[in-house]
């Protein structure tokens, strides 16, 4: 096998476990796993309300999801590399134990999609560009459609 198969199937590897970790600290709560992840600089689009970039906010991000949904998981379905890119397709799925979008605890379980693509530095992510079904969500633990008081659905 020539080197550069090696090298590259090397550094694959180490980037899949790059995402393994990303993924692992939101569906552990295990947010140390992203300093072996993330850039120390990292940054996201979109980010998060009132987040700066790093990898520091984005351990206090995961503990506030955690509290909302203690049992989140999220499972990783598909990855496809590039040179120096990752797209992922994944599922998350929990329950929406307390406030989380300021919408105050259903009790409901929720799976949706998460389509994201990573840009690494080395072994790292250094930037995430993500989208989840949001909507999806808030119709599972039936938040959406938003109608007023006293509107009949």
């Amino acid at each position: 096998m020539p080197i550069s198969t090696i090298t590259k199937d090397a550094t694959q590897a180490a980037r899949m476990e790059a995402l393994n970790q990303f993924y692992g600290a939101f569906s552990t709560g295990d947010a140390v796993k992203l300093d072996h992840a993330l850039t120390i600089d990292w940054d996201e689009e979109p980010r998060n309300q009132g987040q700066e970039p790093g990898r520091e906010p984005m351990k206090q991000f995961i503990a506030g999801v955690r509290q909302a949904l203690p049992d989140l998981k999220i499972d990783i379905k598909d990855v496809v590399f590039g040179e120096d890119k990752a797209a992922v397709r994944a599922e998350m799925r929990g329950t929406h134990s307390a406030d989380f979008f300021g919408i105050a605890a259903t009790g409901k379980s929720y799976a949706i999609r998460l389509h994201e693509f990573h840009t690494f530095e080395g072994s790292q992510i250094a930037y995430t560009w993500h989208m989840e079904d949001w909507f999806g969500f808030l119709n599972q633990i039936g938040a959406w459609p938003v109608t007023s008081e006293g509107d009949e659905q």
